[in-house]
């Protein structure tokens, strides 16, 4: 018996999204050591990910944490939590 499987893989398509923690230190503007840590949950592209991270946030991502699957969407999105 030939089984043929390349009628049941799941093709993907659209853009990748994963969910991120985006955390940045903002400085008290007189002591630069008494400042606070903004933080925020965010859906978002890897691409704009790794953009948060080049301007010196610091990200985690979860999918990636968790061997969670990404979700797909048609469009980019950045949706905050």
């Amino acid at each position: 018996m030939d089984l043929d499987c390349s009628g049941s893989t799941m093709k993907i398509s659209g853009i990748e999204h994963r969910l991120y923690s985006i955390e940045h230190f903002v400085e008290h503007p007189r002591v630069k050591t008494a400042g606070h840590i903004e933080e925020k949950l965010l859906l978002c592209t890897p691409a704009c990910a790794t953009m948060y991270a080049l301007k010196g946030y610091i990200v985690f991502d979860f999918h990636k944490s968790l061997d969670m699957e990404p979700e797909y969407y048609s469009e980019a999105i950045e949706h905050e939590l």
